[in-house]
Formats: C-alpha cells, structure tokens, sequence
C-alpha cells in the first residue's frame, strides 16, 4: 500500500511540474522577526503551520548588495531578488563569509568579506545587511553559511593558511578567466581549468591541507570568533539583531565539509560538528543549525554528521555530473535516465537515513548542465544559448521526488537548486576591477556551467513546486501534518 500511495504521489508532483504557473501570483508579505522556522518531527514549521522550503542558491548576495566601490550591483541585486520571489521562491542559500589573505588569491571572491582574522571589510559587511533586509521584505528566508571547505571563498583552507603562517594553499584544478582561449574584448573570458604545469594540485591534496580546520586550535578559535561576530551582528538597514532575525532559518557550519573516505569512528569531522554546532547554539538559541554535508559518503557518514544535537536537520546535494554519474555531451536518453534513477533513489535513500536519525532532511544543492552537446564544437562549452531538455527533465524529476516524499509523510523538506545566475549570460560577461563577473557558479569553477537564468525553463518547474506544494498543505491542514 505504501509503494501505490508512494507512486500516486509521485506521479501527481509530475503532473503539478508540468502545469502552467499563475501569472497573477500575490506579492509575498515581509517576514515577522519574531516568526523563528522550528522543527517538529520530521516537519518544518512556523507561525502559519507545515513550512516546506522553495529554494535557490544565491551565494553571493553579500557582494551583489555591497558598495558600489567593492563591486557591488544594487540594481541587479533587487531585480533578480523580485526574479525569484515572482517564482515562489521563499529561501535562499548565501554566504556569510569570505576570506582574504595577505596577497592576493585566485579562485575566490573578491573583494573577502573578511580580510584577515578579526579584520573585516565594513563595506562588504554593511552588504550582508542590505542582503538579509531586502529578502526580509520579499518574504525570503536564508541559510547563512559560516564556512566552506572549497577555495572559492576562502574558507577552510585559508584559515590553515593562516595558523601556519600563511602557508602556500596547495589549489586543486580551478577555473582561470584570463587563461587561454580568451574572446578579443580584454576581461570578458572565457578561460580554461588549471592544470599541473599551473601548479594545481591535486583534491586529495588539497582537502588534507584545508581539513586541518577540525584539529587545528588556532584556526578553529579564528573561526569561532566570526561566528560571534556574524551572529551577533546589529543590522546597519533594519537595526534587527542576527539573531533575533528570523529572517535568517539557519546557520550553517560551513558548505560541504569533507570527511575522510570511508567511515571511521575517529574520524575529526564528528566532534568537529559537535563543538561547532554546540558553539552556534550558545549564540543563536532561536534559530535553526546544519551542518552543510554533502550525504554523499554513504549512511554510516551521514548519520554519524546529522546525529550530532545541536544539528536541527540533515542536507544533501546531488551532483550527478561531478560524480560521473552523467556525461553533459551526450545526448541520449539513456544517459538522462541514469541520472534520474540516480537522484530518485538518492532522494529515497536519504529520506530513509534521515527518518532513522529523526530529522528532517533538505535538498539545498543540485544541478545539471544545459544540452551541452550543442556547444561541443563551439568556442565555449557552456553558451546560455544551449537549450535545456535533459536540465528540464531532471528538474521534473528530483524535485517531484522531494515533492513525493514530503506528501507520503518523508524526512524531505524542500529542494534548493545550484544557483540562480538570474540576468547575467557568459556571452555578455565583464570582469569588474576585482575580477568578478558573479555567475551563478563560483569563482572556481566555469561560468555558466549550472547557472540557472531568469529566463530557464527550471526557473517554470520551481515555481510550480512552491504553489503545488502549499496547495496540498492547504488541503491537507486538518490532517495533522
């Protein structure tokens, strides 16, 4: 009876992808500060009821939101935020950090937030705050992410660096702009990955060095003092408290923190999570805590992660591409659906971990190329011009899947995919002065790889989940769910 209900509801999802939005979709009310998200069971909730999340990953809407002298865009940043509110949109993945060092750093974002330990940029900050006000007013909540453990920010990596000196980051291959082949017009791309003869290392390498963070002391107590600073942050717009801003959901220990290889009891990560997790309690009681992990190591890692206390739910991101599981350059319909068995039974799968962890369990990344087999003989692999029929499909399926398991009584809270790009195109991008054209992908890796556009069918598909999804709440309200 449960794999019929399962496969109705499955299907119905399906169906609800497929149908066309409402054009005349009310303008979403500004967030009550004092209306926290909690967990109850395996549901999210807040003051109206079931909270199911419609997200996007908009990681750099600290530096979008920034003076205009650090390279901000205001204008671009409030139009691509009433881009995603018109599509149902109401949670947002962004950073909240970025690391410097004392010479300049490729693969990352520029300007940092914080250029040193304790030294920050007032004016990237003051970013923060615009970004957190204006989502406020759209009815958006975010996950705030303290750390990461990839280059593009910073992050782990540059937090060894500094406890030891400022040791050189051994960087894994990384997208370079201004590496061959480049287009005519200076700072416009394209660029290719790093290489060996670059001085890239190799991932293995390079998570050794950055996953130091969970043993090193030094780098561990800096890292802690920009949680205090960011939690406790007064907002400079709004004069609301970080963390008397229930704006914010979620304080995220850091984006896909890296365990070791297999399962081992000693492994540093667990008690990292442990202090960290424990450490943003003390700081932000009313808000909600997760880890960032990617579920992509298999049960054992996964519950060993969310079982930590002070971890509210469980993440999981699904990469099929990265994971070699899909190939962007073929075609077939074979292909496709490897991908999908794939992220449905990724989904299932981790559905079942999180119930036995008894948590609820949140899609905060996924993507997938565009038809990339049309851009295969031309001058850059990822033109926007490139349609979208295997993106589409897998958007219906994933995401149906999420939609499915949250109906049936599942651990699955909502999707979040990898990362609104909004109204830029790599055929028209420009490098600011620090170097930036802020794609939807980051720094390090190729522009326009996974970015999804104000203009993409998948932006269509999430926006049909946001009102699917409250429909059923509405129906089912007095069902005790």
């Amino acid at each position: 009876m449960r794999a019929s209900i399962a496969f109705l509801s499955f299907a119905v999802a399906a169906t609800a992808l497929n149908t066309p939005r409402n054009p005349h979709k009310k303008k979403p009310h500004a967030i009550d500060p004092k209306d926290f998200v909690y967990v109850d069971g395996l549901r999210l909730k807040d003051a109206k009821g079931l909270h199911y999340i419609t997200g996007l990953n908009y990681w750099a809407c600290l530096n979008l939101a920034a003076d205009a002298s650090q390279g901000g865009n205001y204008s671009r940043l409030v139009t691509e935020l009433d881009q995603m509110a018109a599509h149902g949109v109401n949670h947002l993945r962004v950073m909240a950090s970025s690391e410097g060092a004392p010479t300049p750093q490729p693969f990352r974002m520029n300007p940092p937030l914080m250029d040193a330990p304790g030294k920050y940029n007032e004016k990237v900050f003051r970013g923060l705050d615009i970004c957190l006000d204006e989502l406020s007013k759209r009815g958006i909540r975010a996950t705030m992410t303290l750390n990461d453990e990839w280059q593009w920010s910073g992050g782990f990596a540059q937090y060894v660096s500094w406890a030891n000196n400022n040791t050189a980051i051994p960087y894994p291959p990384s997208w370079n702009m201004t590496k061959a082949p480049q287009r005519p017009t200076p700072g416009t791309g394209w660029g290719n990955y790093s290489d060996t003869e670059d001085g890239a290392h190799t991932y293995n390498e390079y998570t050794t060095f950055a996953n130091q963070i969970y043993t090193n002391q030094l780098a561990e107590q800096w890292y802690k003092d920009h949680i205090k600073t960011v939690i406790t942050r007064k907002n400079t717009v709004n004069g609301k408290k970080y963390n008397e801003d229930a704006t914010i959901m979620t304080w995220q220990l850091a984006n896909e923190p890296q365990s070791l290889d297999s399962f081992n009891t000693s492994d540093p990560l667990f008690p990292w999570v442990d202090r960290i997790s424990t450490y943003i309690r003390s700081l932000a009681p009313k808000q909600l805590i997760s880890v960032g992990l990617e579920s992509k190591q298999g049960e054992q890692i996964f519950k060993a992660v969310h079982k930590a206390p002070d971890v509210d739910y469980a993440t999981t991101h699904c990469w099929v591409q990265n994971w070699g599981i899909y190939d962007m350059y073929n075609a077939s319909e074979a292909n496709l659906k490897v991908a999908q068995d794939f992220a449905t039974a990724f989904v299932a799968n981790t559905s079942r971990w999180a119930r036995d962890v008894g948590k609820p369990v949140f899609l905060e990344e996924f993507g997938m190329a565009r038809d990339n087999w049309e851009n295969a003989d031309k001058e850059y692999p990822y033109l926007s011009s490139a349609s979208t029929t295997h993106k589409d499909a897998y958007f219906r399926t994933i995401i149906g899947a999420v939609m499915a398991d949250f109906k049936k009584g599942g651990a699955y809270v909502g999707t979040c995919p990898w990362a609104y790009g909004g109204i830029w195109r790599p055929e028209t991008q420009v490098m600011n002065e620090f170097g930036m054209v802020w794609a939807g992908d980051p720094p390090h890796e190729s522009p326009g790889w996974y970015d999804l556009y104000d203009d993409d069918e998948a932006m269509n598909i999430v926006a049909r989940q946001q009102k699917d999804v409250a429909a059923w709440i509405k129906r089912n309200s007095t069902h005790g769910y």
